[in-house]
């Protein structure tokens, strides 16, 4: 069994046949057969600034490592592409010919003969440090952060201002971390307002922490901007182009790993940009389950979900996503007569190499197709693959040794009007995924307190105040700066009138995080419920500087000021 481990950066993505099919030559060479494979399909990795850790350039650096090429390569390991054949056609599939697998083993089983030096081939001008080649513009984390040695994995948000003082149609982004082995993965926003930016800039150090990002900032709609481990780019990429508007940044949420010793991090993003406007706008969908509680040893532990369409699609793009201890990946439409079409199939799942596909070409689907989803993991001590040894129960959860199945479907919609229908059943879908989680085992058992926040949150969706109230206090038991935690406490109150209490809760927020543009606003609110206009005006105010287009502070603050106009000799207070 090849050990994957040492091998996980051999990036042996695109080892294509350039023979059409032809026979394996009885006596390759180097110069004259392997080395336009290696330039042209394994070099845009293996060269200095990129992701590999080692160049694979030379007539030396390819034989030195030819038997581990060849047992990586027959094994099915490279190229890291998970998707099976057969299972939906996907852009820019990175399958292995076996014609080249054999002109690879023959290669080396004949002593890996240079070739006549003549024959070489002239080797590629490379554009430098990007995949994609040079982007149109490239935007930079300023200030390095520093990724303490020790303790749980943390979630930092870091703003990158944009340059731009026109409307730009972005097809492609490239994200591009300095120190990626400390990298999770990373989701990438755009806000439009400053209220990152105001976040990010009243912290000592570059970004700010949590997994909770301003309400400002998201994704655009229905794409996917993230970066996982593995992640390649190309310029070939048939992505779906989005606005990126002037005054707009971009906001980078990074999932780090502390690695036992301290880390520095910086970034890039790299944009690509294209005249032409976009023709629909998509729409995501995700099949997942909350409930997940694997025992140690389990070897077969299935996670199921499934979507009803409730309007004709064409299917665009495919995201999976797990953590270390999944193995099979299963994804298909079941369309209203009956007939199933595959649209994912991954028989060995690896963290290291994820993802997302682009269909080619897209799938139609009828309204009234259900699409679904079975991922299956192996907890048991067989699996190289485990955190743990010996196996431990995992349970779903944020960390990389916890577990998440989650598989995304970009769509574009036959018919726009249906949009709404489907943001319906998006959030209903939701819901009842929180709910299912609540009413787990494990759920109510817990005293993680991520666990707890989301079993609380389960709770609320149910209904049950009460018990959402009770846990989000033993929440900041254990973590007293849990400001979420306090926010929602400070709304149960309000809403059951306690606005004494209320209001402490709100200002507890504020002293945790003096950014908090929903708690500035919560207490004014509260206030000027109270009638203290006075006391009510600097909170709305600080709310609004932090988040200019709040409309519930704008609204409180203009009935405050047209109240005091109106009162016998009264003025407005600017």
């Amino acid at each position: 069994m090849i050990n994957r481990f040492l091998i996980i950066s051999l990036c042996f993505w695109g080892l294509l046949s350039l023979s059409g099919g032809a026979e394996t030559a009885d006596s390759p060479t180097f110069t004259e057969d392997i080395a336009l494979i290696v330039y042209e399909h394994c070099a845009p990795c293996h060269r200095s600034g990129m992701a590999a850790p080692f160049s694979l350039l030379t007539y030396d650096e390819v034989a030195k490592r030819a038997q581990q090429i060849v047992d990586v390569i027959v094994d099915g390991y490279m190229p890291p592409w998970l998707p099976e054949p057969g299972y939906g056609e996907f852009h820019g599939a990175r399958r292995l010919l076996p014609e080249t697998i054999k002109r690879v083993q023959r290669w080396v089983e004949q002593g890996t003969p240079r070739g006549p030096r003549s024959a070489l081939p002239t080797m590629p001008d490379w554009p430098r440090g990007w995949q994609g080649g040079e982007p149109d513009l490239v935007v930079s984390l300023e200030s390095e952060f520093e990724l303490a040695a020790e303790g749980n994995d943390i979630y930092r948000n870091f703003v990158l201002s944009v340059p731009t003082k026109v409307r730009r149609y972005v097809k492609t982004l490239e994200f591009r971390p300095e120190n990626a082995r400390i990298v999770h993965h990373a989701l990438i926003y755009v806000d439009k307002t400053r209220e990152s930016r105001r976040r990010d800039q009243a912290s000592v150090e570059a970004g700010f922490d949590g997994m909770r990002v301003p309400s400002s900032a998201a994704m655009p709609e229905g794409q996917f901007l993230s970066w996982q481990p593995g992640a390649l780019y190309s310029p070939e990429t048939r992505g779906i182009p989005w606005a990126l508007d002037p005054g707009a940044d971009l906001v980078i949420q990074v999932h780090m790993n502390p690695s036992g010793k301290i880390e520095p991090f910086r970034c890039s993003v790299g944009l690509y940009f294209t005249e032409q406007a976009p023709e629909a706008t998509p729409f995501k969908i995700k099949l997942t389950s909350l409930d997940i509680d694997i025992a140690p040893e389990s070897k077969d532990f299935h996670v199921v979900d499934e979507w009803e369409l409730p309007g004709d699609v064409d299917v665009t793009r495919v995201l999976p996503h797990a953590h270390y201890l999944c193995r099979r990946m299963e994804g298909e439409a079941v369309l209203p007569d009956g007939n199933r079409i595959p649209l994912l199939l991954i028989k060995d799942w690896d963290f290291n190499w994820q993802g997302d596909y682009i269909y080619d070409p897209p799938i139609f689907l009828p309204k009234g197709t259900v699409i679904k989803m079975r991922f299956i993991y192996d907890n048991s001590s067989a699996n190289e693959m485990n955190p743990f040894g010996p196996p431990q129960r995992v349970l779903y959860g944020p960390q990389s040794t916890d577990e998440m199945a989650e598989l995304w479907f970009q769509l574009i919609l036959r018919n726009p009007s249906d949009r709404p229908q489907f943001v319906r059943t998006s959030v209903q879908k939701a819901r009842a995924a929180l709910q299912a989680f609540g009413r787990a085992g494990f759920a109510n058992e817990t005293q993680d307190p991520n666990l707890m926040m989301m079993t609380a949150q389960a709770k609320l969706a149910e209904g049950n105040a009460k018990a959402a109230f009770e846990l989000f206090r033993k929440v900041v038991q254990v973590e007293p700066n849990r400001f979420n935690a306090w926010f929602n406490i400070g709304m149960i109150l309000m809403k059951v009138g306690q606005i004494d209490t209320a209001l402490q809760s709100f200002r507890k927020v504020i002293s945790i995080d003096p950014q908090d543009a929903e708690a500035y606003g919560a207490v004014g609110v509260l206030l000027a419920r109270q009638k203290k206009n006075e006391q009510a005006i600097p909170y709305l105010r600080e709310a609004l500087r932090l988040r200019p287009n709040d409309p519930v502070a704008r609204r409180t603050l203009e009935g405050i000021q047209a109240a005091m106009k109106a009162a016998p000799g009264g003025t407005t207070v600017e």
